[in-house]
């Protein structure tokens, strides 16, 4: 071989390893552009609660991810009308609301993301979202939260609260603000009629407020009970000390799934998706479970503090979906509103 072919071809050489060092170079430059990108992006989320969870996951998914988290906490009713409001420039990538009837209108309306979540497969089957666009990481119950100073005989079911010791001394959440009133309301009158609203009516019960406002209304002796306590807001006030107590019905009561979605309008898709990953992990589950609420992955709907199983009813949410506005409208001519 010439000694010119071989300066020509180690001239090759270096000209293809220059050009396989630049190749390399540029991914990588690009590589950590696009991490870069991904750590600066700002997922919104709007979460109904309860806040000290909300905020742990938040700051989990934070650490683990690196993707800043911007947060709205705010009760079901407040989180839709903020949705509404903001239509025209929409804002949140990811909601989590308390109640399941609330994301299957969204549903029926086309404005949620289908996603395959990883460890969907781990959910309670009652929990599981075949359109995959309901992730219900978690779910609470209701029942009859009462002031242990004032009544020294727990209730057993609902009934007991239309009796004399209860007379105008019942608060009942407001179906407006509450997503979980607003869903037991709704089941509870798929099953049963008015017939028990209209007698709770008839011995003074009264619309309350949200959930945190009738809770407190019992635990200062305000009132004596409410129908429709949420269990994990009860059972938290309990272990610090409230003189209140909490029963579930044994007649039934809802154990309502609580859906976090992520909104087709969302900017930051992939992100919204790790959060919904992020929900469902083991780690978060147990986390859930520790805040008196019921993990999404349980095997069996029970009482946090005894294991006993929780009478639950049998809800086909797109049947309630249906009967939502006919129910809500029942409840408000009992109650003169």
């Amino acid at each position: 071989m010439s000694k010119m072919a071989i300066i020509t071809l180690s001239t090759l050489g270096i000209l293809a390893l220059g050009t396989t060092l630049y190749a390399n170079a540029s991914k990588e430059k690009a590589l950590t552009a696009n991490a870069q990108k991904t750590n600066q992006q700002v997922l919104t989320v709007y979460a109904a609660g309860p806040k000290p969870l909300s905020d742990q996951i938040i700051k989990g998914f934070e650490t683990q991810t690196g993707i800043k988290v911007k947060s709205f906490d705010g009760t079901t009713g407040k989180i839709l009308s903020k949705v509404k409001a903001e239509q025209a420039n929409p804002q949140a990538d990811v909601l989590i609301l308390a109640s399941m009837a609330a994301g299957v209108d969204l549903q029926k309306k086309g404005q949620l993301l289908t996603y395959q979540a990883s460890h969907a497969k781990r959910l309670n089957s009652k929990f599981k979202d075949n359109n995959h666009q309901l992730f219900n990481y978690s779910a609470s119950a209701v029942g009859i939260t009462y002031n242990t100073q004032q009544i020294k005989t727990a209730p057993t079911d609902w009934s007991d609260l239309t009796t004399s010791p209860y007379h105008n001394q019942v608060t009942i959440p407001d179906p407006q603000t509450s997503g979980s009133s607003l869903d037991f309301i709704n089941a509870y009158q798929m099953k049963s009629g008015t017939k028990l609203l209209k007698a709770l009516q008839e011995n003074g019960a009264d619309i309350g407020g949200a959930n945190k406002e009738v809770l407190d209304a019992v635990i200062t002796g305000q009132k004596i009970a409410v129908f429709g306590g949420v269990d994990y807001m009860s059972l938290t006030a309990i272990k610090e000390g409230k003189k209140i107590g909490f029963v579930y019905p044994k007649s039934g009561t809802l154990v309502n799934p609580r859906p976090a979605m992520i909104l087709k309008t969302s900017r930051h898709q992939a992100a919204a998706k790790q959060f919904v990953d992020y929900l469902l992990s083991a780690k978060v589950q147990r986390q859930i479970q520790k805040s008196n609420l019921i993990p999404g992955t349980a095997v069996n709907l029970t009482d946090p503090r005894n294991g006993k199983a929780i009478k639950a009813y049998t809800v086909n949410w797109d049947n309630a979906n249906a009967a939502l506005t006919k129910n809500v409208v029942a409840f408000n001519q009992v109650f003169s509103r």
